[in-house]
């Protein structure tokens, strides 16, 4: 075997380099308080061999309508953490990174040369590294990343849409609801391939058919059209909207990679004088709005808005590029342009699981920190309080890992917009919201983050005693009202 067919390509470095990158702050990726909620479900699954339709976790909402919609996505991660714990699920969401980013070279090689390319990717990391969690989202990015770019190749060549990615987007449906963008793409490049100079009939006929065969797809799960509503009723929830990091929009007080991303495109072109098709320009507006309005959307802009313009803007900047003197690393730059061959995958391949060994051989301990409170939880047991708690949402995930009955948790869609606006109002320490809630829902004891309102405000609270207090955590409990 010559040494020339171990040469990687560059989806290949890009994908390595990004899944070390990933994989050097392991514990970031496991900061969210969902992650222990969606291997909470996924275990209820393994176990009842079953789907859940009704909500198992909960005490506010217990017995209420629940079948998850990332049902899949779940399993997958709650047997990974059986498997091989917390290091397992980090390989795993790192893998998932790496490989939608070594998509991404790919599809954008086939229009636009490596420098670029590169830039592009690597602006696209930014954007997700943000969002980059072990949460279901993550193990659909490639799907997303595979799915727009053969529609876009398909487009942008004039070939048929893609029908063999047909059963993609049945598996998107069952991982994460973002999948409801990829329907809403194949619908949207239908009618550019129907007006589009030449066959327009026959365009009209192959697109609007893949388009009604990508929906038909897409009721493959246990929700069916109950699915497709779900993302419109989570974006029309003012609660959510207002009060929930990744719903928010960006903060530019500081400098974002969402920022540099969008004066890049603007100076791009403004120097080229490119051109987009209007469907296109469109699109990429669109996306720029989806980015503005929440946080969570930017990975979308990152991985999908380069592919809508790269056709019309990757010939203009290679043939910048080919107008000046060409070097030997340029000219090894392009060589590292074409697919790789199959040793130089094994290789790559080998290198991953040589940097996985490692983390797979010191396993990651979960202390102490903002969505785990294991302190004041084993308080809570050693104080022998039960019954109804009532929790702040960042501590819901971890109770339900636990087997704790939680007040509330992540799941907006289960708890709609007018419990969300109670519980943020009783959290703020609004004394009415709060006495109301704790009457309500019958609650014992009190599990809530130290900055929140109603903490110093249960310290005044007659009828409640604090109890225990750490830098995550503080526990109050109910104890019997003074008499006289």
């Amino acid at each position: 075997m010559g040494v020339g067919r171990l040469v990687p390509s560059w989806p290949l470095i890009v994908g390595l380099a990004f899944f070390v990158r990933a994989l050097a702050q392991p514990t970031a990726l496991l900061n969210d308080p969902d992650t222990y909620l969606h291997i909470a479900a996924g275990r209820w699954m393994l176990a009842h061999a079953a789907l859940p339709i009704h909500d198992p976790f909960s005490h506010s909402l217990a017995g209420a309508t629940w079948v998850p919609h990332e049902w899949l996505a779940e399993l997958i991660l709650a047997a990974v953490y059986n498997l091989a714990g917390w290091s397992g699920l980090v390989l795993l969401t790192a893998a998932a990174f790496a490989a939608s980013l070594a998509l991404l070279t790919r599809f954008l090689l086939r229009w636009a040369e490596p420098f670029s390319t590169l830039i592009a990717v690597v602006l696209a990391a930014a954007l997700v590294q943000g969002h980059l969690l072990v949460r279901p989202h993550l193990l659909a990015l490639p799907l997303l990343v595979l799915w727009s770019g053969a529609l876009f190749a398909a487009r942008d060549t004039g070939s048929a849409p893609p029908f063999r990615l047909l059963p993609v987007m049945a598996l998107w449906a069952n991982l994460h609801g973002g999948f409801m963008f990829g329907l809403g793409l194949a619908l949207f490049l239908a009618p550019e391939a129907a007006f589009a100079p030449g066959r327009r009939a026959q365009e009209a006929r192959r697109w609007g058919g893949f388009g009604l065969l990508a929906v038909a797809a897409a009721l493959v799960t246990p929700n069916g059209m109950a699915g497709f509503v779900e993302p419109f009723r989570l974006i029309a929830m003012p609660a959510l909207q207002t009060s929930f990091g990744e719903w928010l929009s960006p903060n530019f007080q500081t400098l974002q990679p969402l920022e540099i991303w969008l004066l890049g495109i603007i100076a791009l072109g403004f120097a080229t004088g490119a051109r987009l098709p209007l469907s296109r320009l469109l699109l990429l507006l669109a996306l720029c709005h989806m980015a503005l309005g929440h946080i969570r959307h930017a990975e979308l802009l990152g991985l999908v808005g380069p592919l809508v313009v790269a056709a019309s803007l990757g010939p203009q900047i290679a043939a910048g590029i080919r107008s000046l003197p060409v070097s030997a690393l340029g000219r090894g730059a392009a060589r590292l342009a074409m697919p790789a061959a199959p040793p130089a995958l094994r290789l790559i391949l080998a290198i991953c699981l040589a940097v996985s060994l490692p983390s797979l051989l010191r396993p990651i301990e979960r202390i102490d920190d903002s969505v785990t409170p294991s302190g004041a939880l084993a308080a809570a047991a050693r104080l022998g309080l039960d019954g109804p708690v009532f929790n702040s949402e960042g501590f819901g995930g971890y109770l339900a890992f636990r087997g704790v009955p939680t007040f509330i948790d992540g799941r907006a869609e289960l708890y709609g917009n007018a419990f969300l606006d109670g519980y943020l109002a009783a959290e703020r320490g609004d004394e009415p919201a709060l006495t109301a809630l704790l009457a309500r829902y019958g609650i014992t004891w009190t599990l809530l983050a130290p900055q929140q309102g109603a903490v110093s405000r249960l310290d005044s609270l007659p009828g409640w005693r604090r109890v225990y207090a750490d830098a995550e955590a503080v526990i109050h409990m109910r104890v019997a009202a003074r008499s006289g």
